[in-house]
């Protein structure tokens, strides 16, 4: 029985193994049957995955790309804003070097009037003496002080346009045309500001003709300019 029981058995083995062989040749045979498309499908899946990852990172670098730029000109316009802040506080700063005494130059006006009214009417005295030299001297030192500070008298322009830029008109006299008659209070400039205006006497121009002097080839007329008389040569 023994060896019947063997016999048996490897009857049984060799119908398995001829059973897996078979049915191993028919997973090939269904397997090389396919069709392509089915075999690839996994293959396409994962392409069309990497297509769409590599489009979102194109979109991020523009993305990324386009901050930068932004950031690149906001850099500018702050860096371009700071230039421009610092010239300006240089600038400012300059001139409140320039001008620091400007209060101080323009207190110090009213004392160069009194010594001018004061060698004027010295001067017409009979005998002016001294004292009135003295102050023409304290005057002249003055003047050098405030020349050195930059300060200079504006001229007054006698028979010239009123210029309201340097000059305020305290008296005015019926007229068309209006020009600078007359000089009421000297005005100064401090570098290229001006300190205190001129005060002028504003009227109107007339014109005088008379028989002109014939000195050699030059030809002289007289213009008349509010009450003074202003010899001019003409040709």
């Amino acid at each position: 029985m023994w060896q019947g029981g063997e016999a048996v058995t490897e009857e049984y083995l060799n119908e398995d193994i001829k059973k897996d062989t078979k049915d191993t040749l028919e997973e090939s045979s269904n397997s090389a049957n396919q069709p392509e498309d089915l075999v690839s499908g996994d293959d396409q899946n994962t392409n069309n995955g990497n297509t769409e990852e590599l489009e979102e990172l194109k979109a991020k670098l523009r993305q990324t790309e386009e901050e930068a730029q932004n950031y690149l000109a906001q850099l500018t316009r702050m860096q371009a804003d700071f230039i421009n802040f610092r010239r300006r506080v240089e600038r400012e700063r300059s001139e409140q070097v320039k001008y620091a005494n400007e209060q101080l130059l323009l207190e110090l006006l009213p004392v160069v009037d009194n010594l001018e009214r004061a060698i004027a009417a010295g001067e017409g005295a009979e005998s002016p003496g001294p004292l009135v030299e003295g102050v023409a001297q304290v005057l002249k030192q003055f003047l050098a002080v405030l020349a050195k500070e930059g300060v200079t008298p504006i001229d007054p322009g006698i028979g010239e346009p009123f210029n309201p830029e340097y000059q305020e008109a305290l008296m005015r006299e019926e007229g068309e045309a209006e020009v600078v008659v007359e000089e009421l209070l000297r005005g100064w400039r401090y570098h290229d500001r001006v300190l205190r205006p001129t005060l002028v006497k504003v009227g109107p121009r007339s014109l005088i003709q008379v028989e002109p002097e014939i000195a050699g080839d030059v030809e002289t007329s007289t213009e008349t300019v509010g009450n003074k008389e202003v010899a001019r040569e003409n040709g």
